[in-house]
C-alpha cells in the first residue's frame, strides 16, 4: 500500500498450510543466526537479535522427509543459490557436479574391484597351494567358498550348460563308490578341470585374465603390498602349475585351437591370457606333441598365392600348385567348441584357385585354415628354431635361423615354413576388401607372428614390402592411441596400429642389418624417384614420409638397446635420420636437441656454425652431411674403423681418429670467397693437411661394447685438440 510502511506477506501453499515441527537445530558460530529444520522438510532461517529476539526470516521448501541434520556448508550452498549471479552460479554448479562425478567415480571402482574379488575368488583353484591361498584370503582380500562351485558354457545361441547332478549329491555318490573321502585336488580336479577340454579352457582364461585385469588397474584397493607378485604367482599357478598339482589323470588341458582363436582378442587382458596359456601348453607337450599338432593341422593351411611384391620385384612369385583335400578332422563330442570368435576367419579363401575353393567353402573350413595359420605361425615364431635341418640339406652358418619347422614334408624342401611365411605376408599386405577388412583379428594376427618370428620367415619374405606394409599400418599411430580410453577395447584401427609398432620394434631388435639396410634403401630409391620425377605432390603422402616418427622411434631403441649393431651401419642410420628430419629444423635446433639419440656416438659430430654432420664409418671413411641440402660426401681417411669425429669451434677443421691404424687426421674445409663456410651451393672439398700416429688405445675389458667409448675428441681452442682415452689418459695436438 502506497503512502506508508506496512509491507503485506503472501504465502501459497497447497491444501494444508505447512507446519514447522523441528527436528534438527543449528547455531552459528557468531550467534547472528539459527537454522531449524522439521519433520516436514522445510528450513527455516531465523534471525537473532543482541536482545536475543529470534524473529523469522525466510523458509527454504525443496526436502519431503525430515530434515535429521543440518551443517555449515549446506546452509552456504543454499544461501549462495540464491544469492549468486548467473556465472558464478553456473561455475559453482560445475564444481558440484565434478565433486559428485569422483565420488561415483569412486563408488563405481570400488564396486568393480569387488566384483573382481568375487569373480576371483568362485574361479581360483582352492586347497592346490596353501601359501597362495593364505595370500588370497589376508592380503588380496578374496572369499573362500563353503562349498564347490558349478561351472559350463554360454553357447553362441546364448544357451548356458551347467554340470548337474550337484556337487554335493555327485561327491557322495563317488565317495561311497570309493570308499575313500575325496581330498581337494580330487574335488577340484574331478569338477573342474576334469570334465571337458574346452571348459578347462574357458576356465582358465577367465581366471588369468581376470587377473591381469587386476594387475593393470592402477588404483587396486587390495590390503599389504607386493600385490603385483602375488597377482603374477595366482596367474602362474592356474597357467603353469595346474597339471603338475592335479596330476595329468585329474587335469584335461586346453584346447590350442580355442587359445589358438583369441590370439589376437580384442580384450587385450584375454588376449594376454590366451597367448600366455598357449605358449604354455605348447612347451608342455614338449617335442613330439608340438609334431602332432603340426601334422593335424598342416593340411588346412591354404597355399596362398603371392601377387604382393615390394617395389624392388620385377615379377611376381608363381603361384603355388592347388592344394589337395583337406581330411576332416575327427572330434569327441565333448570337445566341440561353441564360441563367438569375431573374425578370425574372413580372408582365409581370397586369392585360392578355384579347385581349392570348391573344396574349401563352409564357414568351418575357413575356421580350420585361420586356426592353422595361427596354430603354425606360432609353433614356426616361438619353436622353429629346434628343428634341425634334414641331413641332405645344406649347412647353414650358426647365425642364420633354420629353413623351417618341415615335420610333414619329408625332410627335403621346408615348404611348411614357407607356406606359413607366404600365409601370413598375405595376410600383412593384401588389399583390404569385404572378405578380408584392413583391421580385421586375422590380419593382426599375422601382424604380430611376423614380428615374432622374422629370423624364420625372413628368407621367405619380402622384407622390404613387409617392412613398408607395417609402416603403413603404423604411421598414424600417435594420433590412434592418444583417443583410446583406458580400460576399454582398442577400436580396430588403433589396435593394428598397436600390433604394427609392437612387430617392427621385435623386427629391428631380432635382425638390425636387415631393418636398418632395408628402410636406407628405401629412403635412397624414394629419393631417387622424387629427384628424376617433376612432380611433388606424392611427398607427404608416401608410407616413408607419413611414417617418419615411427621410423625414428625404433631407431632410439636400436641406439638404446644394440649400438653395436648400429654403429656397423652408421652411415645408413644418418641416411634415415636426415631423411626423417627436417634440414631447417635441425639447423635451428642442432641435432643434439632433434635426435639426442644419435650424438650419444663419438663417430658422430656436428657443427653449429656451418651446419654439417661428420660420421665416420666401419670402413675408415667419414660421410660429410650438408643439413641444408640433405647431400653427402663420402671421404676415404683411414685403414680401419673410425673411433671419433669432432668439429673445430669455428668450424674450419674436422678431427677424425681410428684406433685401428692408431692416426688421428686434420681435415681443413675449403670456405668460399667471403670467408665463411658453406656459402657456396656445391658440396664442400676437405683437404687433409695433418696426420699424428698415436699409441692406441686398449679397451678396458673385452665386452662387445666398450669399443664405442675407447676415445674422444674434445677441442680447447679453434687450433688445439685433445684425444682423451677412456681410462683419463690425454694426447694434445695443434692444427
Amino acid at each position: 500500500m502506497s503512502g506508508n510502511n506496512l509491507v503485506l506477506p503472501i504465502v501459497l501453499w497447497g491444501r494444508t498450510a505447512p507446519t514447522h515441527c523441528i527436528s534438527s537445530l543449528l547455531v552459528l558460530d557468531d550467534c547472528s543466526a539459527v537454522i531449524t529444520g522439521c519433520h516436514d522438510g522445510q528450513i527455516c532461517l531465523w534471525d537473532m537479535t543482541p536482545e536475543l529476539q529470534v524473529p523469522p526470516r525466510a523458509m527454504l521448501f525443496g526436502h519431503t522427509s525430515s530434515i535429521t541434520c543440518l551443517v555449515k556448508e549446506t546452509m552456504k550452498e543454499t544461501i549462495k543459490e540464491h544469492l549468486l549471479d548467473d556465472d558464478e552460479e553456473e561455475e559453482e554448479e560445475q564444481r558440484r557436479r565434478e565433486e559428485k562425478s569422483k565420488s561415483l567415480s569412486l563408488l563405481e571402482y570400488n564396486l568393480t574391484m569387488d566384483t573382481a574379488k568375487l569373480f576371483m575368488s568362485c574361479l581360483h583353484a582352492w586347497g592346490l597351494n596353501q601359501q597362495l591361498d593364505l595370500i588370497c584370503l589376508e592380503r588380496l582380500g578374496m572369499l573362500r567358498p563353503h562349498c564347490p562351485i558349478s561351472f559350463g558354457l554360454i553357447s553362441r545361441g546364448g544357451h548356458m550348460s551347467l554340470m548337474l547332478p550337484t556337487f554335493k549329491s555327485l561327491l557322495r555318490k563317488l565317495s561311497v563308490a570309493t570308499g575313500r573321502k575325496l581330498t581337494l585336488s580330487d574335488i577340484v580336479g574331478k569338477g573342474t578341470y576334469g570334465l571337458s577340454r574346452a571348459v578347462t579352457t574357458q576356465h582358465l582364461l577367465s581366471v588369468i585374465s581376470l587377473a591381469n585385469t587386476l594387475m593393470g588397474m592402477t588404483n587396486a584397493t587390495f590390503v599389504g603390498d607386493y600385490i603385483i607378485i602375488e597377482l603374477c604367482q595366482l596367474a602362474a599357478m592356474h597357467c603353469v602349475m595346474l597339471p603338475d598339482l592335479l596330476g595329468l589323470d585329474k587335469y584335461r588341458p586346453p584346447l590350442l585351437e580355442m587359445l589358438a582363436r583369441r590370439w589376437q582378442d580384442r580384450c587385450l587382458e584375454v588376449r594376454e591370457a590366451a597367448q600366455a596359456l598357449l605358449l604354455a601348453e605348447l612347451r608342455r607337450i614338449g617335442v613330439s606333441g608340438r609334431k602332432d599338432t603340426i601334422d593335424l593341422w598342416a593340411p588346412y593351411l591354404p597355399q596362398y598365392v603371392d601377387t604382393v611384391s615390394s617395389p624392388s620385384t620385377d615379377q611376381p612369385v608363381p603361384a603355388p600348385p592347388p592344394p589337395e583335400a583337406l581330411p576332416v578332422e575327427t572330434k569327441v563330442p565333448e570337445e566341440e567348441m561353441d564360441v563367438v570368435d569375431d573374425d578370425i576367419s574372413a580372408g582365409c579363401l581370397s586369392n585360392l584357385p578355384p579347385s581349392a575353393k570348391k573344396i574349401c567353402n563352409s564357414y568351418e573350413e575357413r575356421r580350420k585354415q585361420a586356426t592353422a595359420i595361427v596354430l603354425l605361425g606360432v609353433i614356426g615364431a616361438e619353436f622353429g628354431a629346434e628343428i634341425e635341418p634334414s641331413k641332405g640339406a645344406r649347412a647353414r652358418t650358426g647365425g642364420q635361423a633354420p629353413d623351417g619347422f618341415g615335420l610333414t614334408s619329408g625332410g627335403s624342401n621346408y615348404s611348411l615354413a614357407r607356406h606359413t611365411c607366404k600365409a601370413l605376408t598375405f595376410l600383412l599386405l593384401q588389399t583390404p576388401s569385404p572378405k578380408l577388412p584392413a583391421h580385421s583379428t586375422i590380419r593382426r594376427t599375422a601382424i604380430d607372428l611376423i614380428g615374432r618370428g622374422f629370423t624364420v620367415w625372413e628368407p621367405y619374405m619380402d622384407v622390404s614390402a613387409v617392412l613398408m606394409g607395417l609402416l603403413e599400418l603404423c604411421a598414424d599411430a600417435e594420433k590412434q592411441l592418444a583417443n583410446v580410453t583406458m580400460g576399454l577395447p582398442l577400436n580396430p584401427p588403433a589396435d593394428s596400429a598397436r600390433s604394427a609398432r609392437h612387430a617392427l620394434s621385435l623386427i629391428a631388435t631380432a635382425r638390425p642389418p636387415a631393418f636398418i639396410t632395408t628402410i636406407a634403401r628405401e629412403v635412397h630409391r624414394f629419393n631417387a624417384a622424387q629427384a628424376n620425377s617433376q612432380s611433388q605432390q606424392n611427398v607427404h603422402t608416401s608410407t616413408l614420409a607419413r611414417a617418419k616418427t615411427e621410423i625414428l622411434r625404433v631407431l632410439d631403441i636400436l641406439i638404446e638397446k644394440m649400438p653395436g649393431d648400429v654403429v656397423d651401419l652408421l652411415v645408413e642410420v644418418m641416411d634415415i635420420i636426415m631423411y626423417c628430419i627436417e634440414g631447417g629444423l635441425v639447423k635451428k635446433k642442432g641435432l643434439q636437441e632433434c635426435f639426442p639419440a644419435i650424438t650419444r656416438f663419438y663417430m658422430v659430430g656436428y657443427c653449429d656454425r656451418s651446419h654439417r654432420i661428420a660420421v665416420g664409418a666401419r670402413q675408415g671413411s667419414v660421410a660429410l652431411y650438408d643439413v641444408r641440402t640433405g647431400k653427402c660426401q663420402n671421404i676415404h681417411g683411414h685403414k680401419g674403423p673410425i673411433t671419433a669425429v669432432s668439429f673445430a669451434p669455428d668450424g674450419r677443421y674436422l678431427a677424425t681418429y681410428s684406433n685401428a691404424d692408431s692416426h688421428i687426421s686434420f681435415w681443413q674445409m675449403n670456405t668460399s670467397l667471403l670467408g665463411s663456410i658453406g656459402m657456396l651451393n656445391s658440396a664442400p672439398q676437405l683437404r687433409c693437411i695433418k696426420t699424428y700416429q698415436v699409441p692406441p688405445v686398449q679397451p678396458a675389458s673385452p665386452g662387445s661394447q666398450n669399443h664405442l667409448k675407447l676415445a674422444r675428441l674434445i677441442w680447447t681452442s679453434n687450433r688445439n685438440v685433445i684425444l682423451m682415452a677412456h681410462d683419463g689418459k690425454e694426447h694434445r695436438f695443434m692444427v
